[in-house]
């Protein structure tokens, strides 16, 4: 009997370890393929699932909208759910990247205009303007100096027809908001300033009387304050310089 038992003992336990590994591999087996599946369904939802959410309201090929998906959060997987929430804080970042695209834009048209209006009134800042308006009339005069055709015109004459021509150039940069460079003011002062002043000179012989006159002319081309000239002075000059100014204008605006 005790032999038996031994034979029994003998036959039984190579087929207890048989079964014993053969439940592990099979548990091995599951095991894996249960991975397997994971990984599987890792892939697929990886591949459907769109830079949009799933629960965000689309536009269909044919331009009708779609509803959102109606399946819950809770049906998903761990693993979908992982991806699911690293696409709504890509969506939100996306979305705050656009806001803060178009505040940069938004403040950088800003810039630009304050910029642009910052060079405008320094560009007719008083002081700054006014010595250009003053560069002018020396251009001016020392231009007049050296032409034979001014030697008929006293130093006081001169100085009208500088004084008279800068506060035309002062009223057609002013007017017109110019940013004239060097070249364009030399231009104005060579080719179109020249005539006016000429013109002015022999607009002020016919208008003054005296030397008296010829003063209140000079302060009052100087300083653009009509107070500073006589009734009849006043009057006398309307009518002689108006064409002169007429032509002036004219020709400057054609240079716009």
């Amino acid at each position: 009997m005790k032999k038996r038992s031994q034979v029994l003992l003998l036959i039984a336990t190579p087929l207890l370890i048989a079964a014993l590994g053969v439940g592990s591999y099979l548990s091995y087996q599951s095991i894996q393929s249960q991975h397997e599946e994971n990984l599987k369904d890792l892939e697929r939802f990886g591949f459907t699932i769109t830079p949009s959410s799933p629960y965000t309201e689309s536009t269909g090929e044919l331009g009708a909208k779609q509803l959102p998906a109606t399946f819950a959060e809770s049906e998903l997987s761990p693993t979908q759910k992982v991806i699911y929430g690293l696409m709504k804080d890509k969506e939100r970042l996306l979305a705050e990247n656009r806001q803060l695209k178009a505040r940069m834009e938004t403040l950088e048209q800003k810039v630009g205009e304050l910029e642009a209006y910052r060079e405008i009134n320094e560009r007719f800042a008083p002081k700054t303007f006014d010595e250009e308006v003053t560069e002018v009339a020396q251009d001016l005069k020392t231009f007049l100096m050296r032409l034979p055709e001014a030697e008929r015109f006293s130093d006081r004459q001169i100085d009208i027809m500088t004084a008279a021509s800068a506060r035309e150039y002062r009223r057609f940069v002013s007017q017109n908001r110019l940013m004239t460079g060097d070249l364009d003011r030399k231009r104005i002062v060579n080719e179109h300033l020249p005539g006016y002043a000429f013109c002015v000179g022999d607009a002020a012989t016919i208008a003054t009387n005296s030397g008296d006159e010829e003063r209140m002319l000079a302060q009052y081309f100087r300083t653009d304050d009509s107070s500073r000239l006589s009734e009849p002075l006043r009057q006398d000059l309307q009518t002689v310089i108006e064409p002169c100014e007429l032509a002036l204008r004219k020709a400057l605006d054609a240079t716009l």
